[in-house]
């Protein structure tokens, strides 16, 4: 039954990277969810400033909310960056950038994870969503640095899903594997670039923040307090596709 409240009624959530894009759709729907959101970005625009790469950022943001709300109940780690305009297939890509999409992506998720993990209460369902990426099970060429620091995060979700069950703390952790999103990152495509990728995708769009989100929200919430470990792909289809032999290989 749904609490009238909302689902996250009286749930204290940090949502990182929430200045844009999907972190900034799910401060907005955890808000009318009934949750109190700590919104943080490294853009001093948020009301809590936070660079994901810190690990005394992270404190001091942990600190500063425990302070004031008491508690930590959800942690969304949705800061992130694909890169920006530099090529970066493996053979190209240059460790500077490697190290600043895996900076970003990666080890933030992991700081993040700390962070909460020490501050979440033991006796309170608590959850940690994770923003990984289709990037991570289907390689894009052009994409190295960025696919494989969200695999990472996927395999970082399980990890801290297995170290939380077996230590007996109620603390799920999950990944959201979004396909291709109409957000700040992908809006200033290339034409040619995005009906590429339009054509990827079998409901032949992009999915719209708030979709995303709304998946974020489930994971979150206690309607899915059974879900543990999973990386779940909201990509239109896109990781389903089937696989279409050339016709002269079918001899057609």
């Amino acid at each position: 039954m749904r609490n009238a409240e909302g689902v996250l009624a009286n749930k204290v959530a940090l949502i990182t990277g929430a200045a844009s894009g999907i972190g900034a759709a799910a401060a907005d729907l955890f808000e009318q969810e009934g949750a109190k959101v700590w919104r943080a970005d490294l853009a001093d625009s948020t009301p809590l400033v936070l660079d994901v790469t810190d690990a005394a950022s992270w404190k001091a943001a942990l600190d500063r909310i425990l302070a004031v709300s008491g508690r930590l109940d959800v942690l969304v780690n949705a800061a992130g960056v694909a890169g920006g305009s530099e090529a970066a297939t493996v053979e190209t890509v240059s460790l500077a950038h490697w190290r600043q999409v895996f900076a970003v992506n990666l080890e933030g998720t992991l700081l993040g994870c700390q962070q909460a993990m020490r501050s979440m209460r033991n006796d309170a369902p608590s959850a940690i969503v994770n923003i990984a990426s289709t990037a991570a099970v289907a390689p894009s060429p052009a994409l190295a640095a960025y696919g494989a620091s969200k695999a990472g995060v996927v395999q970082l979700t399980r990890s801290v899903a297995a170290a939380c069950a077996s230590a007996g703390r109620s603390i799920r952790c999950n990944c959201v594997l979004p396909g291709m999103v109409a957000t700040p990152m992908t809006t200033d495509m290339a034409p040619a670039y995005r009906e590429a990728w339009l054509g990827q995708i079998p409901q032949g769009r992009f999915a719209n923040p708030i979709e995303i989100a709304n998946t974020i929200l489930f994971l979150a919430s206690d309607h899915a307090s059974y879900i543990n470990g999973t990386a779940l792909s909201v990509d239109g289809g896109m990781l389903s596709r089937p696989i279409v032999a050339p016709a002269r290989r079918l001899n057609l």
